[in-house]
């Protein structure tokens, strides 16, 4: 590739600012493009009390991609004893949850129900056993979530873990909600894995999670100090307009919303709302993390940031981060005046071991954080392909420029293959191709 070739990276979130160095590393002429003021995207700093914290509760597992570790080797991964716990049928359950954890959360009557339905339902514990290659068959009529959660696991179960939790994060009924949704996150994809487990020891890469000694704010701000230090013209405030812009560079790496690219598409996102919330010393136990799925509740799941590292605690109080889904919220509703209501909530989860009032509470939102997937959106999806195809120079990149719910390293792993076809001076359209096998990808929890 030419060492004078233009390449324009857009956005810095962790997938603009890898793809920016990966390219960079190889003599590359870069730009960055950043609309806001500060790098991060998801990752960007939340200031509360002077210390800097996640938008929510964001960790690496053993298991994750290595180029992400190996592209932030500076940063002191640490490891970290999971002790998380999901909040079910009044119950705390060690997550991830066992099988006997599990069914318990669900309650006898439901756990029996479930059984009882596959005992008298051959084809329910079929589909049950074939869950994961169903869910996964997006060429094939979408039946949604509802209908296909129910035919494997009956109405008790859907009805007590699986519908609210659709409920809470996008505000819809489950029919209106594509079933490739019941893979997304894998505290809720393919139950079939959760029995298997009960079969076999536990492995000690899921008793731990890495990360990084100074916080996920550090290691952004030292991704972003490497892509200068490479030579990377980064240049803050900036938005990118698809018609002005794509012409003055060979190359587009696009990191931003796939639905500012090609809006009359109708690809659409739900938020979350993030509340820091400091309380006096005392008040909360050693986890790190809950889970609550049940619609009684207001969020969806909550976290210690000291528990991931003791660079993120404060010596005067305890800090909790509440996240809270959009769902029926809307996009504008204010959680300060509700703060009474909140921490009924937490001592009523037996997060709070008492409904002590917080000394400090702050909130943020956070838009387009959740792809809305409706049973029709892979037709979307393919339009915008097609669509951005038409540029003929720009390659979408990462959970925005994709429309994908994933993790960090799949971010990095993304724009580590999108680099080096831009490296191998591929065409647009043969990415284009590629980008389906990322529809594959789930969150870990």
């Amino acid at each position: 590739m030419s060492l004078m070739r233009s390449t324009l990276v857009v956005g810095s979130g962790i997938s603009g600012l890898s793809a920016a160095v990966f390219l960079a590393r190889e003599g590359c002429r870069v730009e960055l493009w950043e609309e806001k003021k500060e790098s991060g995207g998801m990752l960007a700093p939340v200031l509360f009390k002077n210390i800097e914290y996640d938008r929510g509760s964001h960790r690496v597992h053993p298991e994750s991609h290595p180029l992400l570790r190996e592209l932030t080797a500076s940063e002191g991964w640490i490891e970290r004893s999971r002790k998380g716990l999901l909040v079910l049928g009044g119950r705390q359950i060690p997550y991830p949850p066992t099988p006997i954890g599990f069914l318990k959360g669900l309650g006898f009557s439901n756990s029996l129900a479930m059984a009882c339905g596959f005992a008298v339902r051959p084809k329910r514990r079929r589909s049950f056993k074939s869950w994961e290659h169903d869910r996964g068959s997006i060429h094939h009529k979408d039946v949604g979530f509802k209908d296909f959660v129910i035919s494997r696991v009956g109405h008790s179960a859907y009805n007590r873990f699986y519908k609210p939790y659709v409920e809470k994060v996008w505000g819809l009924d489950p029919s209106q909600i594509s079933k490739t949704v019941a893979k997304q996150r894998i505290s809720m994809s393919n139950p079939m894995q959760i029995l298997k487990k009960a079969l076999t020891p536990k492995k000690q890469t899921e008793r731990v999670f890495l990360y990084p000694k100074n916080g996920l704010c550090a290691l952004i701000k030292n991704l972003r100090n490497q892509a200068v230090e490479l030579g990377v013209h980064i240049r803050s405030g900036r938005k990118f307009d698809v018609l002005k812009d794509t012409s003055s560079f060979d190359v587009v790496l696009y990191s931003g919303h796939l639905s500012a690219l090609v809006p009359e598409v109708g690809l659409n996102h739900r938020g979350l709302y993030i509340l820091h919330l400091a309380f006096p010393k005392g008040f909360i136990g050693e986890h790190d993390t809950w889970y609550v799925p049940e619609s009684k509740y207001w969020f969806g799941r909550v976290s210690q940031p000291s528990r991931f590292s003791s660079h993120l605690k404060d010596d005067n109080v305890d800090i909790l981060c509440v996240e809270i889904p959009e769902g029926r919220w809307g996009n504008r509703h204010q959680f300060l005046s509700s703060t009474d209501e909140i921490v009924s909530q937490l001592h009523q989860a037996s997060i709070l071991s008492s409904p002590v009032a917080p000394t400090d509470v702050k909130q943020t939102w956070l838009p387009k954080v959740y792809p809305l997937y409706h049973r029709d959106w892979l037709e979307k999806w393919n339009l915008a392909m097609r669509k951005v195809a038409d540029f003929e120079s720009i390659y979408p990149i990462g959970r925005q420029g994709l429309f994908l719910h994933c993790n960090m390293d799949h971010c990095v792993h993304i724009s580590w293959e999108a680099a080096q076809q831009v490296l191998r001076k591929e065409s647009v359209a043969t990415w284009l191709k590629r980008c389906p096998e990322f529809l594959d990808l789930r969150v870990r929890d």
